[in-house]
């Protein structure tokens, strides 16, 4: 006996039937909207605060000023611009508004402005 062969067609009607009736409209709706409260609830944690802080940073850069102090606590030179700053062992570097690769050790203070 040969089995009845199925079209592709027929085989997706069944598969998308089958799919309607496993997903009410009602509990689809509730489940949408539960993650939708959640997500609106919770707001956005520390963490994902941070990350896209990280995130323009790495793509646009922050407004910062960054001041190099001497060991008497005396300003020794003061840079402002939009920059990333990368810590590279016991100094950090930038590029700054004139296109120059600033390295700085010491006693640095970095502000977001």
């Amino acid at each position: 006996m040969d089995s009845p062969r199925l079209s592709v067609r027929e085989i997706l009607a069944m598969k998308t039937t089958m799919f309607k009736q496993r997903l009410t409209p009602l509990p689809f709706i509730l489940l949408v909207l539960a993650i939708a409260a959640i997500l609106v609830l919770s707001g956005c944690t520390e963490r994902q605060r941070k990350s896209l802080k990280h995130f323009k940073s790495d793509i646009i850069g922050l407004k910062r000023r960054v001041t190099l102090y001497d060991c008497s606590g005396r300003v020794i030179k003061s840079w402002e611009g939009r920059f990333k700053i990368e810590v590279q062992g016991a100094y950090i570097s930038f590029i700054d508004d004139h296109g120059k690769d600033i390295k700085v050790s010491g006693t640095v203070v970095v502000e977001e402005l």
